[in-house]
């Protein structure tokens, strides 16, 4: 496991970095209310992105790489095309700060937000209309992460529940997990839920039956949002911390199998997995860091 690159972004705080769906290039979201394009192999800036009037929190790129949506505290989510850095729309429907944003997997013609004011909105993109298709409001507290397959979308909230939505019978799971939620992911093999909690730990949940398979601790999260997942072959839970590391454990046996070092002990708060290659981006203060994982 070795660091390839760490890069300045210029962007004051990264709030989110995001590898793009072939993992071949990047974006990062700024406290200078911009979104970057970059190519963290080259460690090349290869466009900007600006138009909000407040940071942008997080971001995501279209399964063609064509688009761009990103959510701000500024309470709007944008629709770019990364190729002209034109806005070609922007929703106001949220009364708070957009803590999440998601394109669908298959077509990209939805975007999904979820929100601070306890609301998750999904944009029709193929619409005129700049009213939500839907609104979702089962929550109680402030939405944290979006996560979603073909026919799923998982959503964590601070109101100490995860819900799992199947859009094809049009149902919703929701499992109390007792502390506030700050990240939620599917599982690549379709089984498990991973699920980051504001109490220094991490659970792996079987998704159909809601049973805890195991739980990893270690790392520090209980005052920030700190972003966890699982490798591609889902063999290796990984996750940011508040103490300058990002932490690995074995899924199987919950241990602790590396911690990468960053530059200092500040938060480590958003990280991002190629979805072709074992390599990982982790973002701390203006940088972004690039890992190779490979043993």
């Amino acid at each position: 496991m070795s660091l390839q690159a760490k890069i300045d972004c210029g962007q004051g705080a990264i709030r989110a970095v995001r590898f793009n769906k072939d993992g071949n290039y990047c974006i990062t979201c700024g406290a200078d209310k911009s979104v970057k394009l970059w190519n963290p192999y080259k460690q090349l800036k290869l466009k900007t992105y600006t138009g909000h009037s407040q940071e942008v929190i997080d971001a995501d790129c279209s399964s063609d790489h064509s688009f761009i949506c990103t959510g701000s505290v500024d309470k709007s989510v944008f629709y770019i095309d990364v190729k002209t850095a034109q806005i070609i729309r922007k929703y106001r429907a949220h009364i708070g700060r957009v803590n999440c944003v998601r394109f669908n997997l298959e077509e990209s013609n939805l975007i999904l937000s979820g929100s601070i004011d306890g609301k998750v909105r999904i944009w029709d993109l193929r619409s005129k209309s700049y009213e939500p298709l839907q609104e979702i409001d089962d929550f109680k507290d402030s939405v944290t992460h979006i996560d979603l397959n073909n026919h799923q979308i998982l959503v964590s909230c601070l109101d100490k529940r995860v819900r799992l939505y199947d859009v094809r019978f049009g149902n919703m799971k929701c499992d109390y997990i007792g502390y506030p939620v700050t990240c939620s992911t599917l599982s690549k093999d379709d089984q498990c839920i991973l699920v980051s909690l504001l109490d220094n730990r991490i659970l792996l949940i079987d998704k159909f039956t809601g049973e805890m398979l195991n739980e990893y601790k270690g790392h520090i999260n209980k005052d920030y949002q700190v972003e966890s997942c699982m490798n591609n072959s889902s063999s290796v839970v990984i996750s940011g911390s508040e103490d300058g590391n990002v932490y690995l454990w074995d899924v199987v046996d919950g241990k602790i199998k590396q911690k990468l070092r960053h530059l200092n002990k500040r938060t480590v708060h958003s990280i991002s997995y190629n979805p072709l290659e074992d390599k990982i981006l982790s973002a701390q203060e203006q940088f972004i860091y690039l890992w190779d994982l490979k043993e």
